[in-house]
Order: structure tokens, then sequence, then C-alpha cells
């Protein structure tokens, strides 16, 4: 192990021997300390990655920030594929609150509506991090709430190349009696295209726009509707230049005795950008073979929708089925999907689930179909112990490369007691552009003293699209040694 490497060990051992004696005093501590080390044995690296996160609130006030130390024995394998400094304090704030004031320095994370005007936040599975670097405040007047912002971000492009991001916003919220809520937001922007060895010219490396959006909620009975539209204007400041955008979105559940129907609608135009992240309107599945299957939107060019209803079936039974659709402007169908699942309690010791979706994604005129179908189930021994079970089968029909292939994905997880849970996941493909067919990794993870949570897998694991929101991130193939500790305090 490198000195490096045993620096960041010392920093999270120092965390676990102090937290308890810091949350001691008066000022009140909460943190996490998670901390992974990867020995992929394929090519002879390993990755250590520390993260720790802590907030320290005193009365009305709270500071907090994150740190992170990303070691690598070997630059060339990155499996977390993020470029940063070997370790950096990545995120820090200062915050009061008080009454119905709050003002927050450094970074922080904002939503306006649903994402269409500004949406800032962090997924640190998915590696997704847009947080904003200034002040973002808060006052609440009754029943009207009023939000304004300024801040940083900074976007990493490839090599030497990234962006910076400024903008200021301010948002105001209030209701329309009992039934009816709305807001609007006006956002400012401004991008500028930077390389750390080349000098780029104005006329090419900055743009400004700005961007107005309004909101409006309905609650009748039964029924609740909600839209939200944005327009986007910018211009170059060195051409002259003008460009227009558009992002409009709409949503309805109606609860129907037995049966609850969601749909949502979405029409995006010209509106790609590094901070805002409005719904996709299609669906996020937790099944690993459908999610790797997601489709990943189109903010400059695409409308669709989507429609899903859910419905008990006597007192065991619980149906859910929906379909979604996108096209672009030209009409020129993107996606389709359609799924279903049926969630059944079998008895008082055993549920399960089969769940399956069919979908194509089009891309030059060709598209590529999937097939994926899902069954799982969990029993309770009659010791108590719980075993859980899953397969999930899917076809691939890709006629962009011109073959079609299979994939196999078994799972079962043990639980011998409430601390300890012992898991396996064996994959397999009869993809010819992957280099081997059969992936398979043990895991265990145990609940220690101290609240210390300790997983020590071993094995291969396949590589493959994980995604959440709109946002997706390729997880990198892995085989050998991965040990994860975390510890909240």
């Amino acid at each position: 192990m490198t000195r490096r490497n045993t620096a960041v060990l010392a920093v999270v051992v120092g965390a676990f021997v102090t937290a308890p004696a810091v949350g001691a005093a008066d000022v009140g501590v909460s943190g996490i300390v998670d901390g992974r080390y990867l020995y992929n044995t394929g090519v002879d690296a390993s990755a250590l990655d520390v993260r720790v996160e802590f907030d320290l609130d005193a009365g009305p006030l709270t500071v907090g920030a994150v740190y992170r130390a990303y070691q690598l024995s070997d630059p060339l394998y990155n499996p977390a594929g993020v470029n940063l400094p070997n370790a950096q304090i990545k995120h820090r704030y200062a915050e009061f609150a008080g009454g119905p004031f709050s003002a927050r320095a450094g970074h922080f994370f904002a939503t306006f509506g649903r994402g269409l005007t500004l949406r800032s936040y962090e997924d640190a599975e998915l590696e997704h991090d847009t947080a904003l670097d200034g002040i973002l405040t808060e006052y609440g007047a009754g029943p009207v709430t009023v939000t304004a912002l300024a801040g940083v971000a900074e976007e990493h492009l490839y090599g030497s190349r990234y962006r910076d991001h400024v903008v200021r916003g301010f948002r105001v919220e209030l209701p329309l009696g009992g039934r009816v809520g709305a807001a609007a937001s006006l956002v400012e922007r401004s991008r500028t295209d930077r390389d750390e060895e080349l000098e780029l010219p104005d006329e090419v490396a900055r743009f400004e726009d700005s961007v107005e959006g309004a909101e409006l909620s309905l609650w009748l009975g039964p029924l609740t509707l909600a839209g939200e539209y944005a327009g986007r204007s910018g211009e170059n400041p060195a051409t002259g230049e003008r460009s227009y955008g558009y992002a409009a979105y709409a949503s309805g559940t109606v609860e129907l005795g037995r049966l609850t129907v969601f749909g949502e609608f979405k029409d995006y135009r010209d509106y790609d950008h590094y901070l805002v992240n409005p719904p996709t309107c299609v669906r996020d599945h937790v099944w690993t073979l459908m999610n790797r299957a997601t489709y990943e939107i189109d903010l400059d060019d695409e409308r669709g929708f989507l429609v899903e209803g859910t419905a008990p079936v006597g007192e065991e039974l619980s149906v859910t089925g929906g379909a979604s659709e996108a096209r672009r402007h030209s009409g020129e169908l993107a996606h389709w999907e359609i799924f279903a699942q049926v969630d059944h309690s079998l008895c008082d010791r055993a549920s399960g689930a089969v769940a399956a979706s069919w979908s194509r994604e089009y891309e030059f005129g060709r598209f590529v179909e999937r097939a994926i179908g899902v069954a799982d189930i969990d029993l309770t021994l009659a010791t108590g112990q719980v075993l859980e079970a899953g397969l999930e089968v899917g076809w691939t029909d890709n006629r962009l490369a011109g073959y079609g292939y299979h994939d196999y994905l078994g799972s079962m997880t043990f639980y011998p007691s409430s601390s300890l849970t012992v898991s396996s996941v064996l994959e397999a493909t009869t993809d010819r552009s992957e280099e081997r067919e059969v992936w398979t990794i043990l895991e265990v993870r145990a609940l220690l003293p101290e609240d210390v949570e300790l997983s020590v897998a071993f094995g291969s694991e396949r590589r493959g699209k994980k995604c959440s929101g709109g946002v997706c991130y390729v997880e990198p193939e892995f085989e050998g040694l991965r040990v994860k500790v975390g510890r909240y305090f």
C-alpha cells in the first residue's frame, strides 16, 4: 500500500475514533464515513475511494463539509471514471436557519419546480455532481416562499477542456386557495468554455441565456394535475447570435377506487444544459437488466409520454402496467416501452413478483429491441431467517450491430441474522462483443459493533449502465476483491 493510501486510511480511522467524543460535546455532530477499496486482478491495479461527510449544528448555525480521497495505483485504471485531484474537500458550507429565513453560503443543491429551470444535485452512486458554489437564501412569508441564489459550477468536458457555469436564480411559490398552487422562476445563466492549455476566444467560448418558468398544480378530489413550462433565450456576446428553446411538462394522477392511473407528457426542444434535469417520462426500473436498458432522453429534440396504472386484485395480488413513447419533433420514433409487474403474497412466509418489459430504441433508421423477464421470491424460513432469490432473462436484437443475443442473471441473498447478509450474483451472456461469457460474485455484508457496516466481495461483475432520474453511468467491469466500510455517527 502506498504512503498516500496509508494517509487516507489514517483519516478514516481518525474519524471512526473521534466521532463519539465529538458527538458528546454541546455541538451536535452527524455524518458518515465511507471507504471503498478495489483490487482488480484482471489488470493488477487497485483503487482506494474514501468519502467523509459531516455536519456540525449549534443552534441556528450549521457547518458541513465533504472530503473525498481517490487514490489509484495505476493512473490508467480509473474505475469511477472521475476527473479530480487525489484528495480534496469536495463540498463545504455554512448555513443559518432562523424562523422564516435561511441562508447558506458555500456549496449547495437547488431544484426549481421539477427541474426544468434549475436542478443542481448529487448522486454519489452514479458519480453525478452538479453542486453550485455560492449563496442560497429562502424566506417564507405565510403561504408564500421566496428563493434567491447565485452560484458557479464547473463541468469537466474532456482532457484539459472544462466549462464554467454561472447562474443567478429567483423563484416565488404561493398557493392560490386550498386546491391550486402556482410558482414562477427566473434563472440567468452564462457558460464559458476553458482550456488549461489553450486560450479560447470569446466568440466561441462564451454564451449567455436566461430561463423563465411557470408552474401550476391542481387538486380536484381524486384528480391531481400539475404542469410546468419554461422558455429560454440566449445570445453570444461576441457575435450577437441568438438561440431559443423550451421545455413543457404535464402530469396527472387519478384515483378510481381500486385503480390508480398516472400519466405524464414531455416536450423538450433546444434545452439541454448542465444544470437542468427535467422529468424523463421513462420508467426507472429496479431490476438490473431492465435498468441497463433505460432510454436516455434528448433534451434538444424530444416529445413523448408515460402512462401507468396500479390496481390490487383481491387481498394478495397487485398489478402494475404501463407504456412510454418518445418521438422527435419531425415525428420520427425514438423509443417505446411496454412494461408490467405482478406482486403476489403467496402465504404468510412467501411473497414474490414477476415483471416484464419490451422496448425499442431507434437510431440511424435502425433499432435495438429488448425483451426482459424477471421472477423474484422472498421466503421466511421456519427459523425466521429470510432467503431471496431472483432470475432475470433478457433478449436483445441489435439491428445497429447486426446481431442478437441473450442475457441471464441469477441472484440469491440469505439473511442468517439481522446483522449478516450473504449474497451472490451469476450473470451470463451470448453477446459476442463481450470478452467473457460468465461473471459471478459473492458478497458478505455485516453490521459490526459501533454501527460499522462492512462489506467484502470477491469475484467478477459485468460492465453495465446504471440509471436513475435521467442520469446514467456506465459502471466498468470488475474482477477481484472489493471491500467497503461505512459508519454513520
